[in-house]
């Protein structure tokens, strides 16, 4: 059943990509200049709606939202991050080794009480390279969260993404030994909360509530934690921990989005998450002594 004629085949197979998304199958045939998009005829109807759907949404683009205001943002939290996990592993290389065991995500610690371990993990770096990887992603995912959350509840929001993605994955390998070290589970966190105050920031306006639009900033997340998150066979990378905080960074980046955060905040509560956050973890590494 013929549902539309193109004259560039580029376009039959855009909307191609829309059938096979309803999981439906179809070909593409040539009549002279045209190309026309077959379906089987039970799907016919389905496929003209969705299709009709898809041409609404093309012909109505979404204005463009500045994601980043044209205005200076502070860039300082961005030295102190890197000075603090630098910091911390400088003091790991001269540190006995009774020290990193007493930070380390043990998933069965954790899970007997000692909570303090999903911060204290984040600190600590197996060497020079892992630091190197983890900064230079956490400080780009931040740079982004900054002008739209603030300085402080950026960092606030990346140590709780963290937290809840070591808590989550201790649960995951429950009854059985695990170890785990690292900011990569905070810095996929802060990747999650990227893509969940766009994905909700699209949902919230009708013109960019189609689905289409919704799909991207998934995919695109998606895409960078399949990229940055997997790493090569022979290493040791804790995939589940990458992606338990990322799906903790979503959530948190819709719940953000969605109490309008940014807009509410007020300069003394930006210091206050700031201070909170140090204080976290601070405390966290008091606790482990």
């Amino acid at each position: 059943m013929e549902v539309g004629r193109y004259t560039r085949l580029t376009e039959a197979r855009e909307r191609g990509l829309v059938v096979s998304a309803l999981e439906l199958a179809h070909w593409i045939e040539r009549e002279g200049d045209e190309w026309v998009l077959q379906v089987e005829e039970s799907a016919g109807e389905e496929v003209r709606r969705e299709l009709a759907v898809f041409e609404t949404e093309q012909e109505e683009p979404a204005v463009p939202r500045e994601l980043l205001p044209a205005v200076e943002w502070p860039k300082f939290s961005l030295f102190v991050a890197a000075w603090v996990l630098s910091g911390f592993f400088f003091a790991q290389q001269v540190a006995p080794e009774a020290w990193e065991d007493r930070g380390v995500a043990d998933a069965k610690a954790i899970l007997a009480g000692e909570w303090w371990r999903t911060i204290t993990a984040l600190t600590l770096h197996g060497d020079g390279a892992h630091l190197a990887a983890n900064l230079a992603t956490g400080l780009l995912f931040a740079a982004f969260l900054i002008p739209r959350l603030g300085s402080g509840f950026t960092w606030l929001a990346i140590l709780l993404s963290g937290v809840l993605g070591n808590a989550l994955n201790a649960w995951g390998y429950r009854g059985e030994p695990h170890f785990s070290i690292g900011a990569s589970t905070a810095c996929f966190g802060a990747l999650g909360i990227l893509v969940g105050l766009e994905l909700f920031a699209r949902w919230r306006e009708p013109r960019t509530r189609g689905r289409w639009q919704l799909i991207v900033p998934i995919g695109a997340g998606l895409a960078l934690l399949a990229f940055l998150g997997v790493g090569e066979e022979q290493q040791r990378v804790d995939y589940m921990a990458h992606c338990w905080g990322f799906l903790a960074g979503l959530a948190e980046g819709v719940v953000v989005e969605a109490v309008r955060l940014r807009e509410r905040a007020t300069v003394r509560s930006q210091r206050l998450a700031s201070v909170l956050t140090l204080t976290a973890i601070a405390a966290a590494w008091w606790l482990t002594t």
